[in-house]
């Protein structure tokens, strides 16, 4: 069952990216998501994170690259909450 969630967070992952949605909330989806995989975070994409999950460190790095793609076309505003939101869970958006 495990990769069945793997899959379902890959094509989830790949549905927040710019070149799928025009959406800069899909950004904060994303900021979410990665903070779920990194273990600060309860739920990913609206579902519990499950406590066993197959290739959590993989699906954890797409995610990351996946947020990192949204950085240079958010406006200020969005930018901000974002960081806010990143440093709430503890999470550096740079580096890495």
């Amino acid at each position: 069952m495990s990769d069945r969630y793997a899959a379902w967070i890959r094509d989830k992952i790949a549905e927040h990216v710019p070149e799928a949605t025009s959406d800069p909330a899909a950004a904060l989806q994303l900021a979410h998501a990665w903070a779920a995989l990194s273990g600060q975070g309860r739920e990913i994409f609206g579902m519990e994170t499950p406590a066993e999950l197959a290739e959590r460190e993989a699906l954890r790095d797409e995610c990351r690259a996946a947020l990192r793609k949204w950085i240079p076309m958010l406006d200020k505003p969005t930018k901000d909450q974002l960081r806010q939101l990143l440093t709430a869970y503890a999470l550096p958006i740079s580096g890495g």
